[in-house]
């Protein structure tokens, strides 16, 4: 399998891709259950059964799921040392964030699921706030720097716009 070599400018845009991806496909599935339960309301009755049930869940996994994502990636970054090859570092990194992110977005798909079948706005609400506490993860420059443990010369890599940074393998 062959590799691309990303400059740390690339490295941290492909970061905001993976982070704007996830946010788009959050939003949009909100977007468009919210419009298909408003416009459908007739033909889709609320399901009082699942939402007694849901009542517990929701809250439940709007809170556990993100708090586990948040911990695993950080027992995933505290394992990386400050001797590693950068590559690796940053390629471990990209691997927790997404995984983080994953979380959150599941908990949020869930929220969303929950509103869709019950039709209960409070279900729809978690799901908002679960955006809202999504967009306080973006990555940036300074989150990387506090997160990792960078040497002084993986600390210069990264500021320098055109220095490689990673390797990441493509398929052809």
């Amino acid at each position: 399998m062959d590799q691309k070599i990303l400059t740390s400018k690339q490295y941290f845009k492909l970061l905001l891709l993976v982070y704007g991806v996830m946010l788009v496909a959050q939003v949009g599935t909100g977007t468009v259950f919210f419009f298909l339960r408003s416009t459908q309301s007739k033909s889709m009755p609320n399901e009082v059964t699942l939402g007694q049930l849901f009542g517990y869940l929701v809250p439940c996994a709007a809170v556990i799921l993100p708090l586990v994502g948040i911990l695993l990636a950080k027992k995933t970054i505290k394992a990386l040392r400050i001797n590693d090859l950068l590559s690796d570092k940053l390629r471990k990194y990209q691997s927790a964030l997404i995984f983080k992110y994953a979380f959150f977005e599941g908990a949020t798909f869930f929220s969303l699921v929950a509103y869709f079948i019950t039709g209960e706005l409070l279900h729809f609400g978690v799901a908002g706030a679960l955006v809202m506490v999504f967009l306080t993860q973006l990555p940036t420059r300074n989150r990387v720097f506090n997160e990792v443990p960078l040497s002084t010369l993986d600390e210069s890599k990264l500021n320098n716009p055109d220095a490689e940074v990673a390797a990441i393998p493509v398929k052809d």
